[in-house]
């Protein structure tokens, strides 16, 4: 069968009709791991669910022509990350759950910290908005905050050759790059998360769609072209697949042949259907 492609509108169906499937369900039961995983799936699902529906209403809002697009790279990029995330956590639900939440205390921690330094800020501004936070935000939290933190602390500390002890910069202990290529989600990252990368850390790429050279003229327009449009939706319809059908394992609230039915969109074979954790055509 000849490759068809799907057009810009065809991608935006594709996530409609993901979102009106998600929307579907009024609920779901505890999972035999406990209700931090379960909470922590249906969180994720729900930011998934908000960020797809964000990029219809920016659509809508705009139009094709008008859609934001770089705006829109950066609301798919945590679609990935939270993609990523489950399928680690799934792996270990009841350890990783609770490790995941627990990282919170490590982040209050540097969160008070950082207040607490920069109270001795060399910018009187930053002195005066310090100190006021302090006393009226972090001071009372301390002690909490502290005793919190020490509880947990070592759960998230490595110890590396010659005794130095290495803090955790995430949760997890690794890096996203690292996750995705446990999950088999390699491909991917190499490819769609390095991309979508440029719009979140604002380098030339992101500067370039406003940027529009013709022979002996420089100008500059918020028009986005058609590929950007339906890249961003291929990637919001990608990821959200990905993290359904894993949802669906987990959860049995609908089952992966809804999820790829959400595929048939008129005119269009669902067998292009884009495998995120593969970055390739699936079957």
């Amino acid at each position: 069968m000849p490759i068809k492609h799907l057009t810009v509108e065809e991608h935006q169906q594709v996530v409609d009709n993901l979102v009106k499937l998600t929307r579907s369900v009024d609920g779901v039961g505890i999972h035999p791991a406990g209700p931090e995983y379960t909470s922590l799936m249906v969180c994720f699902m729900l930011h998934n669910l908000t960020s797809a529906d964000t990029l219809i209403r920016l659509r809508d809002s705009f139009s094709n022509e008008w859609f934001p697009a770089t705006v829109g790279y950066v609301i798919v990029r945590p679609m990935f990350e939270t993609d990523v995330t489950a399928h680690y956590i799934t792996r270990d639900p009841v350890k990783r759950a609770r490790q995941y939440i627990d990282f919170e205390k490590v982040l209050n921690k540097q969160e008070i910290d950082a207040y607490f330094k920069n109270r001795n800020s060399k910018d009187i501004q930053w002195r005066q908005a310090m100190e006021f936070m302090w006393e009226n935000v972090w001071a009372a939290k301390e002690a909490s905050i502290n005793e919190q933190y020490e509880n947990v602390r070592s759960r998230f500390e490595t110890v590396k050759n010659g005794g130095k002890v290495i803090s955790y910069h995430n949760w997890a202990g690794k890096s996203i790059r690292q996750i995705a290529k446990e999950v088999d989600h390699e491909e991917a990252y190499n490819i769609f998360y390095a991309e979508l990368s440029s719009y979140t850390h604002v380098d030339v790429r992101l500067a370039n769609r406003f940027l529009r050279l013709r022979p002996n003229e420089l100008s500059w327009s918020q028009r986005p072209n058609a590929f950007d449009v339906g890249n961003v939706f291929r990637h919001a319809a990608s990821f959200l697949t990905c993290f359904l059908e894993l949802f669906a394992e987990q959860f049995h609230v609908w089952s992966k042949e809804d999820v790829q039915n959400c595929w048939n969109v008129k005119g269009v074979n669902k067998s292009l259907k884009m495998d995120a954790a593969k970055g390739r055509r699936a079957p």
